[in-house]
């Protein structure tokens, strides 16, 4: 009995091969046959396609690497000034993206958020800061808010419009180093 499964297995697959056999030889010599009456004598057309996607590329840095930093500088502890600052982008990362694509950047809240963006000293004192996307410190990005990169795809290295404030209290402030690490997000 196992013999005759054998046998019968045996012969079903010559029958399965020779069935797709004769399929592929029909197909081969109807497309045979349609080259030649086709509009370019003595050969077969086909398609050649490549399809080029928006697109940004940073290149340079590490993965540990920062993109750039705002620096407010160094003030008395007793000043009540206006610091601003503006984005020093790392000179190791370059972005560049597909000519006039749309780009927008969004950046969070950081690591010392509160009601406001903090740097934080390491004994925990803060200092409220103010994102903007301007020089003239008009338009404020918001966490996470959708900012519109212009002049894309130029062919140079693409600056973040990344500026901002901080307004010294005047008195209260411990002296050492505040700090707040940001996180950019490009989208196209």
């Amino acid at each position: 009995m196992k013999a005759n499964k054998f046998s019968q297995t045996k012969l079903r697959y010559p029958y399965v091969f020779s069935l797709l056999g004769l399929l592929f030889i029909s197909e081969t010599a109807w497309s045979a046959a349609d080259c030649q009456t086709s509009a370019s004598p003595g050969g077969c057309p086909f398609l050649v396609q490549a399809t080029v996607q928006n697109g940004c590329l940073v290149t340079g840095g590490t993965n540990t690497s920062e993109l750039g930093a705002l620096s407010f500088g160094t003030y008395p502890a007793i000043s009540k000034e206006r610091a601003i600052a503006s984005l020093v982008a790392n000179t190791q990362f370059k972005l560049n993206c597909t000519p006039n694509m749309s780009l927008t950047m969004s950046i969070d809240a950081g690591l010392h958020y509160g009601t406001a963006r903090n740097v934080q000293q390491s004994n925990g004192n803060r200092l409220a800061y103010q994102l903007f996307s301007n020089s003239s410190f008009t338009d404020a990005i918001g966490i996470n808010q959708a900012v519109t990169i212009s002049n894309v795809g130029t062919g140079s290295n693409i600056t973040l419009p990344v500026y901002a404030t901080l307004q010294l209290p005047g008195s209260g402030v411990r002296p050492g180093t505040y700090q707040d690490t940001l996180t950019v997000t490009l989208t196209w």
